[in-house]
């Protein structure tokens, strides 16, 4: 699948054109994944990132990642250990 964008709108972006498809790969990706349109392992593909680095991505542009309710609890557990072992 192609996507045509406009040039007048990718002229407008406040993106180096050197790094606007992966930017726009990233953020496309967030987007579906935040709303759950995708899944984690699609959106990591489709942005070109690892898991931690995606994750990492989402984390630096203030993104918060869907969680389900039975990873809730094991998330927690895991701050909590993390956070008694600092």
């Amino acid at each position: 699948m192609m996507l045509d964008i406009p040039e007048e709108v990718l002229a407008s972006a406040k993106i180096p054109r050197a790094q606007l498809e992966s930017e726009l790969r990233r953020r496309l990706a967030a987007a579906l994944y935040t709303e759950a349109v995708i899944g984690g392992a699609a959106a990591c593909k489709l942005a070109g990132l690892g898991k931690a680095e995606f994750q990492h991505w989402l984390g630096e542009h203030g993104i918060a990642q869907p969680i389900k309710g039975s990873d809730y609890q094991i998330e927690r557990d895991n701050l909590e250990e993390w956070i008694k072992n600092a």
